[in-house]
Order: structure tokens, then C-alpha cells, then sequence
């Protein structure tokens, strides 16, 4: 008799331990509550900076409450504040941030009754932000760089020739410079020596005149 009941409390037992079990939240690096929503399973994208439910819609409404420390998962821009997106199943939904502090947001949203997938997309994910992750540069825009450093090379050799051809400018320059200054002085002399001989002449013209019509010409 003792064993049978004995029997019976431990199956009990053991099913309400079953039960329990089938119900237990799962560990999460979140903190979260819900409401006519069971989380069956979530993962994390490094890729978008996402946070991924896996859900099950037991009743409505169903809610989630979800609240994440900022060094875990946050949205940022410029230090400041930014609107997590959140979508199920495709669809945009709308959200309530119920508290936000230096280490904490809380966010709070509810679902329909057919929703079983659920996304959280931020800026920021376990040290890895969308600003920080590493792009492939396309074949094209390397191309693209390519031919612009020959533009440049080529206008770096342009601009080289053209300074080479200036210094010979200036030094044909110097020359005609010195040229010209010869020939000043050339003029110069000349001029010198025309109003040297149209002295002598005057002084001759005066011997004659005075010879023969006996006075100077002025």
C-alpha cells in the first residue's frame, strides 16, 4: 500500500518536474519578461548587428519586455541615443523604449498571433559595431583607383615638363636680357660718337668761314 502511493507521489513528482521544464526560460546574455510569448531559441549576427528571436505565440496579447546592457548590444550614433529596428517576420514593428540609462535600454513591443521570428537590429554587437566591420573593396573601384593614379602620375610628369621647359624659357631670357643690354650700350656709344663729330664739324665749318668770310658762324 505505502508503495504504491510512495509510486504515485514520485510519477507526480516527476511530471510536474517535466512541466516545469518544458517551461523554463532559456539562458540569454538578455534580460527579458513576457507575456502570451514563449523565446524558444535566439541567435546573434555579427554581420547585421542583430539580436534573432525564436518565438511562439501562446495568447494575445503577446508582449515582450527585452532589455539589453549597452556594452552587450546597443544603437548609437555619435555617442548619442539611436532607434533600434525591430522586425517580425518581416514586418516593422513598432516599440516603446520604457527605460534608458548609461548601462541599460529596456524596450517593450507586442506581436501578432501568427509571428515566429523576431529581429532586433542596433549599431552595436559584443565590441563589434556596423561602422567598424570589414568591406571588401569591389574589383571595379580598385580599377577605378588604378586609372586615377596614372591621371596622376601623368599630370606629375606634364607638370615636371613644363617646369623643365620654363627654366629654359628663363635662361633664353637672361640671354635676350643681356642681349638687349649690349645693344643699349651700342646705341649709347653711337650717339656719344655722333655728337663728338657734329662738334668736330661745327669746330671745322667755324675754321672755314672764319678763313674765308673772315667770322664765325654761331
Amino acid at each position: 500500500m505505502y508503495k504504491k502511493i510512495l509510486s504515485v507521489v514520485l510519477a507526480i513528482t516527476l511530471m510536474g518536474v517535466l512541466i516545469g521544464d518544458s517551461k523554463a526560460e532559456i539562458s540569454t546574455p538578455f534580460d527579458y519578461t513576457t507575456i502570451g510569448v514563449e523565446i524558444v531559441d535566439f541567435n546573434l549576427d555579427f554581420k547585421d548587428i542583430e539580436v534573432i528571436l525564436d518565438i511562439q505565440v501562446t495568447e494575445l496579447p503577446a508582449t515582450i519586455e527585452i532589455s539589453f546592457e549597452r556594452e552587450f548590444f546597443d544603437s548609437v550614433n555619435f555617442d548619442k541615443n539611436n532607434e533600434f529596428t525591430i522586425i517580425a517576420d518581416g514586418d516593422i514593428v513598432y516599440y516603446e523604449e520604457i527605460f534608458s540609462n548609461s548601462e541599460i535600454r529596456t524596450l517593450k513591443f507586442n506581436l501578432s498571433s501568427d509571428t515566429e521570428l523576431v529581429e532586433i537590429f542596433g549599431t552595436h554587437l559584443k565590441g563589434i559595431s556596423a561602422q567598424t566591420q570589414t568591406k571588401i573593396i569591389p574589383e571595379e573601384v580598385s580599377t577605378k583607383e588604378m586609372d586615377q593614379t596614372d591621371k596622376i602620375n601623368e599630370l606629375s610628369d606634364e607638370n615636371k615638363k613644363l617646369q623643365e621647359d620654363n627654366m629654359i624659357l628663363k635662361e633664353e631670357n637672361k640671354e635676350l636680357d643681356g642681349r638687349i643690354f649690349e645693344l643699349q650700350n651700342l646705341v649709347s656709344a653711337l650717339e656719344t660718337q655722333v655728337s663728338n663729330l657734329n662738334t668736330i664739324v661745327t669746330e671745322q665749318l667755324n675754321v672755314i668761314y672764319n678763313w674765308v668770310l673772315g667770322y664765325a658762324i654761331s
